[in-house]
């Protein structure tokens, strides 16, 4: 049996409207390429997503992988990297579409560095969101690309040996919801003496995020439930989210209610519209650091907001 160099694995859930585009993007690359195999897993999807996946595996070779349960953000990748047969994992969210040279800038690199690629994102419908979050936000504003804090690495389009990734022990799996369990794992491999570095060469293509709204009730939702279990097991997370400025004085100025209103109102009402960079960067940090503020204390802790 011929053994696979690398390992594409795309975690899946609900994507039925664009599962087609993400697979034949893939295998358009790919290019028949016998080093890598393709694995999707579909985390108990209910939208017609795993159905439509049977019938593209009728016709595209790829690996088609279903728990019996939703496993959540962290055990369905893990699963996928207990399955994958390579040595070298690449994982890309099933939103995703490669670009051509996708797979071709992740080989020959080095095993013992975690390797981020770049998310772009598509132009419509048109959003200055989305904008923001290609350019203006994580590596995006990072003039050094070379090491990455923990704090910006995200799990979209990333690259590690199975023997680190296993090394960790994974992604957890006690987090709730969205968000965290990437900027824990990074927190472990810093931990270890991996370094993590930016394969701008290797890019996706991910769908416009024109649900603002949302997007800023998940940071909400993360910053009270999983940014307090992050800080108590890595303080350090506290210094990069820049929860001093959560503090008084500080506080009166970057958590103006009257000014976080306004600024929300602008970004949310007219979206098409590119706002200035500190204006989505003022907003999504009132959103995690208000949750943060109003999270229950945790055993054994002073409150977040004490």
């Amino acid at each position: 049996m011929h053994t696979p160099k690398y390992s594409l694995l795309l975690p899946v859930r609900n994507e039925a409207g664009r599962i087609d585009e993400v697979v034949r993007s893939v295998f358009t690359d790919l290019a028949g390429n016998p080093d890598w195999e393709v694995c999707f897993a579909d985390d108990c999807s209910d939208d017609g997503t795993y159905e439509r996946l049977r019938q593209l595996a009728a016709i595209f070779p790829f690996r088609l992988i279903r728990p019996e349960a939703n496993l959540g953000r962290g055990a369905i990748r893990n699963l996928l990297a207990r399955e994958a047969l390579a040595d070298m994992l690449v994982f890309l969210d099933g939103d995703c579409k490669v670009l051509p040279g996708f797979f071709r800038a992740w080989e020959g690199l080095d095993p013992s560095v975690a390797w981020m690629g770049k998310v772009s994102y598509e132009s419509h419908p048109k959003c200055g969101f989305s904008r923001y979050l290609a350019k203006g936000s994580g590596i995006g504003k990072l003039r050094v690309k070379r090491d990455i804090p923990a704090a910006y690495f995200i799990s979209q389009n990333f690259r590690m040996s199975k023997a680190l990734f296993l090394g960790t022990g994974g992604f957890r799996t006690d987090l709730l919801g969205w968000g965290g369990e990437d900027t824990d794992m990074a927190y472990r491999l810093g931990r270890m003496g991996v370094p993590m570095r930016y394969r701008g060469e290797a890019e996706v293509r991910h769908p416009s995020v024109t649900g603002v709204e949302a997007y800023f009730a998940r940071l909400f939702h993360f910053g009270r439930v999983n940014l307090p279990v992050l800080i108590g097991d890595h303080p350090e997370a506290e210094r990069q989210f820049k929860l001093g400025f959560a503090r008084a004085p500080w506080s009166l100025l970057f958590l103006n209610g009257p000014v976080f209103s306004l600024m929300r109102f602008l970004v949310t009402s007219i979206k098409g519209w590119p706002w200035p960079f500190p204006v989505y960067r003022y907003v999504i940090f009132n959103c995690y650091a208000r949750g943060y503020r109003q999270a229950p204390p945790r055993r054994g802790a002073a409150g977040p907001g004490a």
